[in-house]
């Protein structure tokens, strides 16, 4: 079986946005500077995490 190595961006039924195989992703700030990144993450789209732009799952509490 394949594996997949390509980019993918997932907006999950809860909402959660999941980016994979993000190694040839790049993610910036809103004044266009590169964020550090791992090769999977998720982003937050809720706003109550501490983490941005990464979702800490903070949305659950």
């Amino acid at each position: 079986m394949e594996e997949n190595t390509q980019p993918t961006i997932q907006v999950t039924n809860s909402g959660k946005v999941v980016v994979t195989n993000a190694k040839d992703v790049n993610l910036l700030d809103g004044d266009g500077n590169p964020i550090p990144k791992r090769n999977r993450f998720s982003l937050c789209n809720c706003g109550k995490t501490s983490d941005g732009p990464f979702c800490d799952g903070s949305h659950n509490g």
